[in-house]
């Protein structure tokens, strides 16, 4: 039995990674204002509390008359020539601290003790001084409860936004889905019905062919007629137009397919099926003045990979193909297969016009035409539909220049699980 396919619906993909896209971006922008909104309240806390612990430590060193009832939250000192009284309860290196302030110190200050600041507030009197102590814990405590809390409803509110967003994003890409979807049944059925026609023009087209070559013939026999040879030129030319736009045709029957069939995968051997597409292409490869070559490199069940073998020979047959148009007659196409980091790879070099790196990426998009050469390598849907197929294998396409002069086009694929 063969094995499922790794490719999803190729077309729900972009809209699935519109979707998390959209979810993303509602959950850093809410994650953005709740991260505003907790350093909002912190600081907003801390003034107020700060004003409220200067009050309280002003009212209560203003108001004492001793050192025994404090209020709660805070630890007063009397200071006397003679020495200083402080609250029970008070530490007693913090009641060191406030020894140690200067005797011209009034109003508002601080003291440092256990790696701590602690806000104090000294009133200066007649026989000496109050100095009131808050307790900067109970501060801290409260902040920390108050952060902690914010930041829970802050995670709980990020993501429900996120949520949020993700079916927003769901809900607003499903109309570009259901376009796509017609877009690609309408290109399949559009090119299903034209395959029919196009077969009967180009099957009438090669038989007006025959006919032509038979007057040519005759004609030579009788001492030629240049009429002739032109119109048989001009058919010539027919059938290649007709071949070529069956060609396309098929490829946008092919490239819809891909978007939506799970096909059946099994083990293929991408080094033979490599060398197998060298041997059906070289008589092509003869007629226009070059030299095919396989170079493969692979063992027996070496170059295995899991995948649909119509698929990646199409695949090879595409770069090759390629290859083999963009080169000049006298020039070499080497095919070259092995094993690399995990990966099965074929190589398809050529000689010819080369690519540009910059055009690179618009090579693999559909009726792309490059800009090196004269005219440029124009792809038309093949390298599109190559990078579908090798994107659905979960390998990918790369495009190099060859040493020299051409262009070198490598397919990747993950090797099959033993």
């Amino acid at each position: 039995m063969g094995l499922r396919s790794k490719k999803s619906v190729a077309v729900d993909d972009p809209l699935r990674r519109a979707s998390r896209s959209v979810a993303l971006r509602v959950g850093a922008t809410t994650a953005l204002v709740v991260l505003i909104a907790i350093l909002g309240t912190a600081v907003l806390f801390d003034r107020q509390q700060l004003a409220e612990i200067r009050g309280r430590t002003e009212t209560t060193a203003r108001t004492a008359d001793d050192v025994v009832d404090a209020p709660p939250g805070t630890w007063l000192v009397k200071r006397t020539e003679s020495g200083q009284e402080a609250t029970r309860s008070m530490p007693p290196d913090l009641a060191a601290a406030v020894a140690g302030i200067g005797p011209d110190v009034s109003g508002q200050t601080s003291v440092t003790a256990q790696g701590r600041s602690w806000p104090a507030w000294v009133d200066r009197r007649d026989d000496g001084s109050y100095v009131a102590v808050y307790d900067i814990r109970l501060h801290t405590g409260e902040e920390q409860r108050l952060l902690m809390s914010t930041a829970a409803a802050g995670v709980v509110g990020v993501l429900l936004a996120a949520l949020t967003g993700l079916l927003a994003g769901r809900r607003a890409v499903r109309p570009l889905g259901e376009a796509m979807e017609l877009q690609r049944q309408f290109v399949a059925d559009a090119s299903h019905e034209l395959r029919t026609p196009l077969a009967v023009i180009s099957t009438r087209a090669q038989m007006l062919r025959r006919h032509v070559a038979l007057d040519v013939a005759a004609a030579e026999a009788s001492g030629g007629d240049p009429a002739a040879a032109r119109r048989l030129a001009e058919v010539d030319q027919l059938v290649h137009d007709t071949q070529a736009m069956a060609d396309v045709v098929s490829d946008l029957l092919l490239s819809a397919q891909l978007e939506h069939v799970d096909e059946v995968a099994d083990r293929v051997d991408l080094g033979s099926l490599a060398s197998e597409v060298v041997t059906s292409l070289m008589p092509y490869a003869a007629d226009h003045g070059v030299t095919l070559v396989d170079e493969a490199a692979c063992g027996a069940e070496e170059c295995v990979v899991d995948g649909v073998r119509p698929s990646l020979r199409r695949s090879v047959l595409a770069l090759v193909d390629n290859a083999i148009a963009h080169s000049e007659k006298g020039t070499r196409v080497e095919v070259r297969s092995g094993v690399s980091d995990g990966q099965v790879r074929v190589d398809v070099v050529d000689h010819g016009d080369g690519v540009d790196v910059a055009d690179v990426e618009g090579l693999t998009r559909r009726f792309s035409r490059g800009d090196s050469g004269s005219g440029g390598r124009r792809v038309g849907l093949g390298l599109a539909l190559v990078t579908q197929i090798v994107r659905s294998h979960g390998g990918r396409l790369e495009v190099t220049e060859t040493p020299g002069g051409g262009a070198t086009f490598t397919l990747l694929i993950p090797e099959a699980a033993d």
